[in-house]
């Protein structure tokens, strides 16, 4: 006996093929940062030294030891908050392939530099967070690209998206305060 579709199946595999080809993107931009890094290492070294200011713009300064507790979780949470309510704006604003794209490649471009400014292997922990970060920042993309296309004829999809999301970002903040402090 052949199962009845119910359409909120259509809707999931909707989500999941803007899910993967938004995770496509983002390792093809990963792709291509790892290319460039290496056949521009310089200027990859170059461009992240000169455009550094932008961090304090926004009031971002390295952690340094004597920092306290508040005023990390307070730039962790507030920075890692707006940055993925951005990937989820762009992703409604329908922009979220060219965004993974250009997100794997500033990734894999800002860690392998990183490496060589600070004359040091990138530590596993932070590949881990980072992964952990851009993964529930790609979901937030296909989210916000989802709502546009479906509005919330089906809110359970978004709904549990959003969960995901949160649960992850949660868990992202205090990783890093973990590795940060203990």
């Amino acid at each position: 006996m052949k199962r009845k579709m119910n359409p909120s199946d259509g809707m999931l595999k909707q989500f999941l093929l803007f899910f993967t080809k938004n995770i496509i993107f983002f390792l093809a931009g990963a792709i291509v940062g790892l290319l460039f890094f290496y056949l521009l290492r310089d200027l990859s070294i170059f461009i992240v030294e000169k455009f550094s200011f932008i961090q304090n713009i926004f009031g971002i300064r390295p952690y340094q030891e004597c920092m306290s507790f508040g005023y990390v979780f307070a730039a962790i949470f507030f920075g890692n908050l707006i940055s993925t309510i951005g990937y989820f704006t762009l992703g409604y604003l329908r922009a979220s392939l060219p965004v993974s794209l250009i997100s794997g490649f500033f990734m894999v471009v800002l860690l392998l530099t990183g490496t060589i400014r600070h004359d040091m292997p990138v530590p596993g922990e932070v590949s881990i967070l980072f992964s952990v970060e851009m993964f529930y920042r790609i979901i937030a993309l296909t989210t916000g690209d989802y709502i546009n296309k479906n509005k919330f004829r089906n809110k359970a999809i978004p709904v549990t998206s959003i969960i995901i999301i949160f649960v992850m970002f949660i868990s992202g903040v205090f990783y890093e305060l973990y590795q940060l402090f203990y």
